[in-house]
């Protein structure tokens, strides 16, 4: 039972790491974004929301289980910066 607790632990512990480096960056490319003058953050913006919809049918196409949650995260991402 110990072990499945230190188990439990560990990965309730990875998940939060994973959720702050997400943000990092998050954060990190909002801060390049507001560097850049006006037209050429709009054009990287969108860029990028292409390439996260590229991934999005990528992982469609495998069938892959985590296809919807990408999806899902792109759009929360997206949704939050405009």
């Amino acid at each position: 039972m110990e072990d499945l607790e230190q188990r439990l632990d560990y990965l309730e512990e990875t998940c939060d790491r994973l959720l702050v480096q997400n943000r990092v960056l998050a954060a990190a490319l909002l801060g390049f974004l507001r560097a850049m003058p006006p037209d050429m953050a709009e054009d990287v913006s969108q860029s990028v929301q292409a390439a996260f919809e590229d991934e999005a049918a990528e992982l469609g196409y495998t069938n892959s289980t985590h296809a919807d949650m990408f999806y899902d995260e792109a759009d929360a991402f997206f949704r939050s910066k405009r």
